[in-house]
């Protein structure tokens, strides 16, 4: 599995049958944020940096961080990929970042409720969230993956069932009564993706923005 995400994701999902409606995800991440400037940012489940691209605020510092990643690089002074489980954060203090951006990774967490605590002790109280939710096992979303993906993942040589059902563990349902569980005290704005405030079933993904 650890060589699909890095030798077959970024061709088969971030430049494959999915980029429009990907880049359209990543963009609509950072719309419509409270400010235009955020001291220190961590992005989890970053993978090969796809997000940062799309980031409209500027910032004084920069994590990309993933299990995935193997080694602490930095890439400038202010920005640094390393190596980083999302549901312990333990090269964090409390209350030490100003904005957290997590794209598409809860759906693949065995505890997703603890990276989401994770998150609420290291985010400062003037600090925002940025969750990207796959809305699995939705109708529309299944409908897509068998018209589009299941063949381009066979003709290379991959079983996206298999991929699926290993990796989407968490559903969205459990997801997002778990998000405004664990952040009751926040303001939540969601938004769900292509189709404002219809029924998860018939949307792809959905965008929490959440702050205090």
């Amino acid at each position: 599995m650890e060589s699909y995400y890095q030798k077959k994701y970024k061709e088969m999902i971030q430049e494959g049958s999915g980029k429009f409606f990907s880049d359209y995800v990543h963009r609509t991440m950072e719309t419509q944020l409270p400010r235009d400037f955020y001291d220190v940012v961590l992005e989890l489940g970053a993978l090969n940096g796809f997000h940062k691209k799309f980031l409209k605020h500027r910032f004084n510092f920069y994590y990309e961080t993933d299990i995935l990643i193997n080694n602490t690089t930095e890439i400038e002074k202010n920005y640094i990929k390393k190596h980083q489980d999302a549901e312990n954060l333990v090269d964090f203090k409390d209350n030490s970042i100003d904005r957290v951006i997590a794209t598409c990774l809860l759906s693949h967490l065995k505890d997703p409720e603890k990276c989401l605590k994770e998150i609420k002790r290291v985010i400062n109280n003037n600090g925002h969230i940025t969750l990207w939710v796959s809305n699995d096992p939705s109708i529309l979303l299944r409908f897509f993956q068998i018209v589009f993906r299941r063949k381009s993942f066979k003709n290379n040589g991959l079983d996206y069932d298999s991929i699926q059902y290993r990796e989407h563990i968490s559903y969205f349902s459990r997801l997002n009564f778990l998000i405004y569980d664990v952040f009751k005290d926040f303001k939540i704005k969601r938004k769900e993706l292509p189709f404002k405030k219809l029924w998860y079933q018939l949307n792809f993904v959905t965008i929490y923005q959440i702050h205090k």
